[in-house]
């Protein structure tokens, strides 16, 4: 996600599924590929797949800071420290590191980030506004519903069967529903948003329906695998780390690395300066746009997309789709509100869209 422009560190992680988004965004191998910064590992994490040049776009400056100290930190460092400079794993001097690195970064992301020498020190991925206020849950909520050891055991390796049996005669007692829907009301989510826009353009009641797909995701093994769930539970990643610090894709990023370029502004602003794109991973900016703006901006990217691009995105509970908008531009290719089947470890977003621009369109 990312939303309001401000020197502030809104999402210090992205809270989407990367391997939903790779596996569905298609082939883009040499191509143009832009993407929403947020907290930068779904940009970095499309640099698996080889684009030939990726934009990573954010209308909130410190997002992009934060995207190049990761790439730096990435480019500088082997895995190990990586992921102890970054907060996944324990260090005793991470701003001994950064003093190393800070030379690889920009002038405007050096001087930002030469005053944060506190939150570097914390291990930058727990100090973001939404990372911030999961650790107090953990820490304090979380405790009044199931102890340490029951969420152990809805995270512990188990067939399907098992683990939808844990859930409906272990975890979905009486508390967790009550404070589910306490969790899950407009009131708890501004504490955790940090847009006050967020319901703006949404006057029903989201609990029930969170709670609903929160039961449906706990219910599957998907979950035992999920670092986001596991942040959520305790307010670390444990040994779940994201997709793009994993071992098996850090030397690929790393080595593309060089193909990934930043815009500072809004979407539709990148386009005049790098010309059309065969793909956009566009988190789910277009639920903060009224109704006549969303149409106006996809006219912007159906101009700025080539025949056939793909663009991924996510709904939490303001339904923006292009191919309603405007159909004579997009075609949708997968919803997965219609296609549940399609797992999707980001289990508070309503809905996980792909559209395609139409050839001819």
């Amino acid at each position: 996600m990312s939303r309001k422009t401000g020197l502030t560190l809104q999402y210090a992680n992205c809270w989407e599924d990367a391997d939903l988004l790779l596996e569905r965004i298609g082939d883009v191998a040499g191509k143009r590929v832009l993407s929403i910064s947020s907290g930068g590992e779904n940009s970095l994490s499309l640099l698996t797949r080889h684009p030939g040049q990726l934009v990573v776009v954010d209308k909130n400056p410190v997002q992009l800071f934060l995207f190049e100290l990761k790439r730096t930190a990435m480019q500088a460092l082997e895995r190990e420290d990586f992921l102890a400079f970054l907060g996944y794993t324990d260090s005793r001097d991470r701003w001994g590191t950064y003093r190393l690195l800070r030379h690889g970064l920009g002038p405007r992301a050096r001087a930002y980030w030469d005053g944060q020498e506190r939150r570097l020190e914390t291990g930058v991925i727990h100090t973001g506004h939404t990372a911030v206020r999961l650790r107090l849950f953990s820490r304090f909520v979380r405790p009044l519903i199931h102890n340490a050891a029951r969420s152990r055991q809805l995270m512990a390796p188990k067939s399907e069967a098992e683990q939808t049996r844990f859930f409906r005669e272990v975890w979905d007692n009486r508390r967790w529903r009550a404070m589910g829907r306490m969790l899950f009301s407009k009131p708890a989510i501004f504490a955790v948003s940090p847009d006050r826009d967020f319901f703006k353009y949404h006057k029903d009641s989201v609990s029930a329906y969170l709670l609903e797909k929160t039961a449906r995701h706990f219910s599957t093994s998907i979950a035992q695998q999920n670092h986001m769930l596991h942040y959520f539970l305790f307010g670390n990643f444990g040994q779940l780390v994201p997709h793009f610090a994993q071992e098996e894709n850090y030397g690929t990023i790393k080595r593309n690395l060089g193909a990934a370029v930043t815009h500072e502004g809004l979407v539709q602003m990148a386009l005049p300066r790098f010309g059309r794109f065969d793909a956009f991973n566009l988190s789910n900016i277009f639920e903060y746009t009224t109704p006549g703006s969303f149409r106006d901006v996809a006219h912007v990217l159906g101009a700025g997309a080539r025949p056939s691009a793909r663009f991924a995105y996510w709904n939490i509970v303001v339904p923006r789709k292009l191919s309603e908008t405007a159909p004579g531009l997009f075609e949708n290719i997968l919803d997965t509100s219609l296609d549940r089947d399609v797992p999707d470890k980001g289990w508070i977003y309503s809905r996980f869209l792909v559209e395609r621009r139409k050839p001819g369109g």
